[in-house]
């Protein structure tokens, strides 16, 4: 999870800043152009600062948010038993160890995504009425000591219940990907490890 975040949040990060830039500069349409305009993106002020706030709260979020789900997801579908050679797809299995494991971890997502808000927020608010958040972790350790515990569940049930019906379905696709494309791995035609990996 960590190498996800360690690859997508920089990519996400480099190319929001160079929509950014698009807005003052028009895209280069010449190899110096577009050297001239990658090298000012890396220029922005705090743009490395930035970058690393963002993956730093990255990693705070999976850990507190999607490494409890799929250990929860784990624990409860890796209790089960199947019949040998039965598929798992084509039973209603994964969806009820789906509803088991997701439903009491889909408001984990609250917090993280409240503190993220109203550390953006807090940029945008006049001086004498900002909490002069420093970053998106700080604002999570300290909402719950100036606003309450309470403040970080705020509108949450929205995105809980996206949360709970996203990886509901998002591992039973990854189930039925497993199942019927067993003919890779099953006879070591190709690395099980690798198709892991892929899936």
């Amino acid at each position: 999870m960590s190498t996800g975040i360690m690859c997508t949040v920089p990519v996400a990060h480099i190319y929001g800043t160079a929509q950014i830039m698009n807005y003052f500069y028009e895209w280069p349409k010449t190899r110096s152009e577009t050297n001239i305009f990658w090298k000012e993106v890396y220029r922005v002020p705090n743009f490395w600062k930035d970058m690393a706030k963002k993956t730093m709260f990255a990693h705070v979020a999976a850990g507190g948010d999607t490494a409890v789900k799929l250990a929860a997801w784990q624990y409860v579908f890796g209790g089960t038993w199947s019949p040998q050679e039965f598929a798992d797809s084509n039973s209603y299995k994964p969806l009820i160890c789906g509803v088991l494991a997701f439903g009491p971890t889909c408001w984990l997502t609250v917090p993280f995504e409240n503190a993220r808000r109203a550390y953006y927020a807090d940029k945008t608010w006049p001086l004498e009425l900002r909490r002069n958040y420093t970053s998106a972790t700080q604002a999570l350790c300290r909402i719950p000591f100036e606003e309450g515990p309470a403040y970080l569940f705020k509108g949450g049930f929205p995105l809980a219940l996206n949360q709970f019906a996203f990886w509901t379905t998002y591992v039973n696709f990854y189930i039925f990907l497993k199942n019927k494309c067993f003919l890779f791995w099953v006879y070591n035609d190709i690395s099980y490890d690798w198709c892991k990996f892929l899936f």
